[in-house]
């Protein structure tokens, strides 16, 4: 009697023991902080747009927006050569805007070409004049009688305002300011820019004819180089800077203050 009494007594101090530990496993405790809550991007709460929602971008304008900040950079080594020696070497860099054709098209020449042009067009020797001449007259002898009048002369000129042929920046002040007047007249009236430009080809060519009313083609070469050398004051052969400057000047009939 007295050992199930232990036994009785004894079974009901463990489940004294054990019930209040299961009670505690079940409910936490009051001083245990809540679950914090995931942040929301400003922009998503300022629109009103879930928590998680993904947002869609134009692949074609975000290549578009990436393209438009790089530019693509190149760098040409140019080399000018004279008389088969190479008398002065240049690097030159290109910056790519987004428009302008990386590689040769039908429409144009490459980068490299017209930079080589542009190039070639900062320095004149002596033997690239006697061929420019000999040029100038086949294309201004338009019958093909083997002389030059001074209206086909003045036709020659114009072809070259025309075309920005023989372009060089204005030597002197007074050829600048009447350039800038004759570009006011084109503005204005393309006939009267025209004819402004026959009379100073005309009188230029009077001065190259003398009191002849044609010109040969060797008599146009001869006047043509001895314009080159006036204008090579250094007598290198090669007009550069000023002198080439003042030489195209002197092509177009643009008085000059020698």
């Amino acid at each position: 009697m007295m050992a199930a009494l232990r036994i009785s007594a004894l079974l009901a101090g463990i489940s004294c023991l054990a019930f209040p530990a299961l009670a505690q496993e079940e409910t936490p405790p009051a001083d245990m902080p809540e679950a914090a809550a995931m942040p929301i991007d400003d922009a998503q709460a300022a629109e009103g747009e879930e928590v998680g929602e993904t947002v869609e971008v134009n692949p074609d304008e975000m290549a578009d927006m990436l393209n438009s900040n790089q530019q693509l950079k190149q760098t040409f080594t140019l080399k000018r050569t004279i008389n088969g020696e190479v008398v002065e070497t240049d690097k030159r860099t290109v910056t790519f805007s987004r428009d302008m054709p990386y590689r040769e098209t039908e429409a144009g020449q490459t980068t490299l070409e017209r930079l080589k042009a542009s190039f070639d067009g900062e320095a004149l020797t002596r033997t690239e004049a006697f061929e420019e001449a000999k040029l100038d007259f086949l294309v201004a002898d338009v019958d093909r009688d083997e002389a030059m009048t001074g209206q086909e002369f003045a036709a020659l000129v114009d072809s070259w305002r025309k075309n920005d042929a023989r372009k060089a920046d204005a030597p002197t002040e007074e050829i600048a300011r009447q350039r800038q007047y004759d570009a006011f007249l084109e503005e204005l009236d393309p006939s009267v820019a025209q004819q402004q430009t026959e009379a100073y080809a005309l009188e230029k060519f009077a001065f190259m004819a003398g009191a002849a009313e044609t010109m040969s083609l060797q008599d146009y070469v001869r006047e043509y180089l001895l314009d080159f050398d006036s204008m090579d004051t250094d007598k290198d052969t090669v007009l550069t800077g000023n002198e080439l400057m003042r030489f195209r000047a002197l092509n177009r009939g643009e008085t000059l203050d020698m």
